[in-house]
């Protein structure tokens, strides 16, 4: 594939989707699916920053015995239209025969029902407004964006007694491109790519956090929750027979861009010397060479005094 003209974040979510198959931690998705169980129906969830529904259709297969009511919330209502749409017809696709209304689904499926609710606004706003609480919350590859401490304190305040927040795929500090291109100044693209995530202020005035996961680890016993399992889900995206799976080189192209885009716009490498490392990296996905790793969590909580 060559490098794309233009990018697209919608594009991007749906490339990820083969990556983040591979990459969730197995012990804690059975750690999860078992805590569902445990819920009394229906089980009423929430995703914080759905995208385009992508942990929705994942929730739907691993539910197949249980009646959910699922809420997903994003901030961007075109992520949310295309989130509506295009579950709704991938689930059709699979033999599922969803009842459509404005914003929301409803998959009769033979032994469950599955209600989806999708709305456009500040997921953790909604959590900390709502009066009715949540038997689940689930935020993937979300944390990361956030103050990890005060989402979780958020989190908290929306789950009832007991209540159970699934935390899949949680950034935490590695970034990796192989082979080199050029050793040093990876090194710094990596520390300042970092720092940026660190520092940039996204919607609502809050920064970023790059070792997400492992701050996790120690915020949801002070936040009086508990850490019920946890496991590595790193992203690896190599190729194989010359190529990438699915639209993964797409998913390639991408990542490259953002990490030229972030680094271009914190100015302290050289835009020339920059330039040229993205230039090469695109070249690598092209030929079909470029291995890319970055370091992930898995966490699955429960918050016991859940208000």
């Amino acid at each position: 594939m060559t490098e794309p003209d233009h990018y697209s974040f919608r594009r991007y979510l749906d490339a990820k989707r083969t990556v983040d198959q591979r990459a969730r931690n197995r012990r804690v998705v059975d750690a999860f699916r078992r805590a569902l169980e445990r819920v009394d129906e229906p089980v009423d969830l929430c995703e914080v920053g759905a995208g385009t529904g992508a942990m929705v259709e994942t929730v739907l297969e691993w539910t197949a015995d249980t009646e959910v009511r699922y809420t997903a919330i994003d901030a961007d209502p075109t992520l949310v239209k295309a989130a509506t749409e295009g579950v709704a017809d991938r689930v059709a696709d699979r033999g599922h025969d969803p009842d459509r209304s404005d914003g929301s689904l409803c998959i009769d499926r033979d032994r469950a029902a599955f209600e989806v609710a999708f709305r456009a606004e500040d997921a953790l706003a909604h959590l900390a407004a709502r009066e009715e609480t949540y038997d689940v919350v689930v935020a993937q590859a979300f944390l990361d964006l956030t103050d990890v401490r005060a989402a979780l304190e958020t989190v908290a305040d929306g789950l009832r007694p007991g209540g159970v927040a699934y935390f899949p795929i949680t950034f935490d500090g590695v970034t990796s491109l192989l082979p080199p291109v050029d050793a040093e100044l990876e090194n710094h693209i990596e520390r300042r790519f970092h720092r940026r995530m660190d520092t940039t202020e996204k919607v609502g005035g809050e920064t970023g956090d790059s070792t997400a996961g492992r701050h996790l680890l120690t915020a949801v016993p002070a936040t009086g929750g508990r850490v019920i399992a946890a496991g590595g889900s790193d992203w690896v995206v190599r190729p194989t027979d010359g190529g990438y799976e699915a639209d993964e080189a797409y998913f390639l192209h991408h990542i490259v861009d953002t990490i030229e885009s972030a680094l271009t716009a914190d100015g302290t490498i050289d835009a020339e010397r920059l330039g040229e490392w993205a230039a090469a990296r695109h070249e690598q996905i092209e030929a079909g060479e470029l291995v890319y790793l970055a370091h992930q969590l898995d966490v699955l909580t429960r918050w016991p005094g859940s208000a």
